[in-house]
């Protein structure tokens, strides 16, 4: 069945689409507010160029509308080249991957100061952590506390119009003490797992691998499940705009691609970048931690806590704006994934450290997709991801450090090697690739959101689940 996606405004939003806080488009948005601001739109854009120093609105290069799309001169001077590759269109899957392979040799290496994937994994630039869980949650309730004195209220940025990049009004699931919690589970685990590095060997409750305490807790009464899961990446970037009568509209922001997939008009079929990894759920008496494990712009590959704020059009478990897939992993299944995602975190982990790739091998080594689909791949035999973008260079590069890992790959070593042979690579899709890449594509997409694009890719697997008239 042939695609048919195209919308001119790739993050237009649907009307009606349920949700409990008030929607905005950004391009309404930003329309809105050089209205309010009283500024001609190429000084509202000037001002906004301004801001683009910090990192967290990079994104924004990516995502603008093409009638407020930024022309390299008016950038930083570090940002120009990436902005002329931004200038005339969306991204696509094959131009992502050229980044990704060559961005280790455009950009200068990391500092020396500057932690690397091996230090971040193990927590070696860190203060000791907690070798118990009781010191743990105390460790989590004093820095929770700490940081609560540090809240400003946020307020509008009045000579823009009022739009702020990030989402006034919303809220976290867990408290700032859970979320605590949850970031100093994460780095346990990921120091448990940082034993395979065979230097001195860390223990927590007794246990020197992740895997064993993950055993420990579940004898001990504690339900445990994890699965792998798909929503809209916006790379942390959230948006709002204050109303006239006062509370806040919320903007849902997304990065949109040209996914190389042909329609059935004959254009590029546009698509939402996923954001996937294995979320983590583990539940004791009064407790609950939600952990996620992937390969992410922190600097490592491995466990990171869960604590995304609540967007409902982006990350709510319960409206399908977030897409698990496959059955969930529990009981002795789950401490086998355990492992071998010690063994991935010690494969990437070591190859971003000695070849001092930025952001601990972000995207040379594969995207947050990439490393879900690496997971699904060993553990299921299949991938439902798109795109996966990991290059072939690369590809090798791992394939030869996992092999002379001898033991403390074991016993992974040979499903991971096979896993990297067996992925697909969506950097240029025809023919029978053509049609794999369109049934992952479906396959992940979100099951609800406001975005029409999102919603005319669910309409194709409505479709294709429909049964064939006799």
């Amino acid at each position: 069945m042939a695609l048919r996606v195209s919308n001119s405004d790739p993050l237009a939003l649907a009307d009606p689409w349920s949700c409990p806080v008030p929607l905005i488009g950004f391009e309404a948005a930003l329309e809105r507010s050089v209205f309010r601001s009283g500024l001609s739109r190429s000084d509202w854009l000037k001002r906004l160029a301004n801001d683009l120093h910090k990192p967290q609105l990079l994104p924004l290069l990516w995502l603008l509308p093409r009638r407020w799309t930024l022309s390299p001169a008016q950038l930083p001077p570090k940002l120009q080249a990436l902005g002329g590759v931004l200038e005339r269109g969306l991204l696509t899957p094959a131009l992502l991957a050229a980044l990704a392979d060559d961005l280790p040799h455009l950009l200068p290496a990391p500092s020396p100061d500057q932690p690397n994937a091996l230090s971040l994994w193990s927590s070696s630039h860190r203060p000791p952590l907690p070798r118990d869980f009781g010191s743990l949650q105390q460790a989590a309730s004093a820095e929770a506390e700490a940081q609560s004195h540090g809240d400003t209220p946020p307020t509008g940025a009045a000579l823009t119009g009022g739009l702020v990049w990030r989402n006034v009004g919303l809220s976290y699931e867990q408290s700032p003490q859970e979320r605590q919690r949850n970031t100093l589970v994460a780095r346990v685990l990921n120091r448990l797992a940082a034993n395979r590095l065979g230097e001195d060997s860390w223990c927590f409750e007794g246990c020197t691998t992740s895997s064993s305490w993950l055993a420990q807790l579940q004898a001990s009464g504690w339900q445990a499940r994890a699965q792998l899961r798909c929503s809209v990446a916006s790379f942390g970037l959230g948006a709002s705009l204050p109303q006239e009568g006062g509370g806040w509209s919320q903007v849902p922001l997304a990065l949109p691609i040209r996914t190389g997939l042909l329609g059935a008009d004959g254009d590029d079929v546009q698509s939402l970048l996923p954001h996937s990894c294995l979320e983590l759920e583990l539940r004791g008496p009064g407790q609950l931690l939600r952990l996620q494990y992937y390969q992410g712009t922190e600097g490592l590959c491995g466990w990171e806590a869960l604590n995304d704020l609540q967007r409902p059009w982006q990350n709510d478990r319960h409206n399908g704006t977030v897409h698990y897939l496959g059955e969930p992993y529990a009981g002795e299944r789950l401490q086998q994934l355990f492992d071998l995602l010690e063994v991935i975190a010690l494969v990437h982990n070591l190859e971003a450290s000695e070849r001092q790739l930025l952001h601990g091998g972000y995207g040379s080594l594969g995207f947050c997709i990439d490393s879900s689909a690496l997971i699904q791949q060993v553990m299921e035999g299949r991938c439902q991801l798109f795109p996966v973008l990991m290059g072939g260079i690369w590809r090798e590069r791992l394939l030869r450090r996992v092999s002379q890992l001898g033991s403390a790959a074991d016993p992974w070593r040979e499903p991971y090697r096979q896993a990297l042979l067996n992925l697909p690579h969506d950097g240029s899709l025809y023919g029978h690739s053509a049609a794999s890449g369109q049934q992952r594509l479906l396959a992940c997409q979100p099951l609800s959101s406001p975005f029409v694009v999102v919603q005319q890719l669910q309409q194709q697997v409505a479709a294709r689940e429909q049964p064939e008239p006799l």
